[in-house]
């Protein structure tokens, strides 16, 4: 596979990976086996994908701010 193919597969993968993850939250399951098929060690994949997480369920909690207000005490 040449370098292109496999940004090309990444970047599908990864876009394929966000639509996932907004509507059921389970883009991982798309995302580290791609890794995994284009050689990056396991444990470069999970760090990849936690770290690839986070921004989007930051921005997933500022966009629910609303929704969350007064739960403060629930998450104590």
């Amino acid at each position: 596979m040449t370098g292109w193919v496999m940004v090309a597969l990444a970047g599908v993968a990864g876009l394929a990976a966000g639509a996932m993850n907004t509507v059921v939250g389970s883009g991982t399951l798309i995302t580290f086996p791609v890794l995994l098929a284009l050689g990056v060690p396991p444990v470069t994949a999970n760090v990849s994908n936690t770290i690839g997480l986070v921004p989007g369920s930051l921005s997933g909690a500022w966009s629910f701010r609303r929704e969350l207000a007064g739960q403060r005490e629930r998450l104590r």
